[in-house]
C-alpha cells in the first residue's frame, strides 16, 4: 500500500473521530445500537471502524455502513452484520476491539 493511501486513511480516521465520538448509533428503523466510543483504523487493509458501546458490549461497525450523520449516526438495517450477535470476541468478519 502506498504512502498516500496510508495518509488518506489516517486523515479520514482523525476527522471521523472528532465528528462521531459520543453520538448515538441507530439503524434506519430507529433501533438504538449504543454510543460511538472510539474510531479504529487498520492501515494495512485501509479500513476504518466505529467502536460502539452498547451497555458494556462493544461492537465494531465499518464506516461503510453509515447512511447519514446528524444528531445520530444512522446505519443501514439490512446491509451489515447481525448487530444483535456481534460482540467482543464473537464477531465474524469484524475485529475485536482492544482498548
Amino acid at each position: 500500500m502506498g504512502i498516500l493511501s496510508v495518509m488518506r486513511t489516517l486523515v479520514t480516521a482523525i476527522g471521523l473521530e472528532g465528528f462521531l465520538l459520543g453520538k448515538e448509533v441507530i439503524t434506519s428503523s430507529d433501533a438504538s445500537l449504543g454510543v460511538v466510543k472510539a474510531v479504529e483504523k487498520e492501515l494495512s487493509r485501509d479500513e476504518i471502524w466505529m467502536v460502539v458501546d452498547s451497555l458494556g458490549r462493544e461492537i465494531m461497525v465499518p464506516i461503510e455502513e453509515i447512511v447519514s450523520v446528524a444528531r445520530n449516526v444512522i446505519l443501514l438495517d439490512d446491509a451489515g452484520p447481525d448487530f444483535s450477535s456481534v460482540d467482543r470476541g464473537q464477531s465474524s468478519s469484524l475485529p475485536a476491539y482492544e482498548a
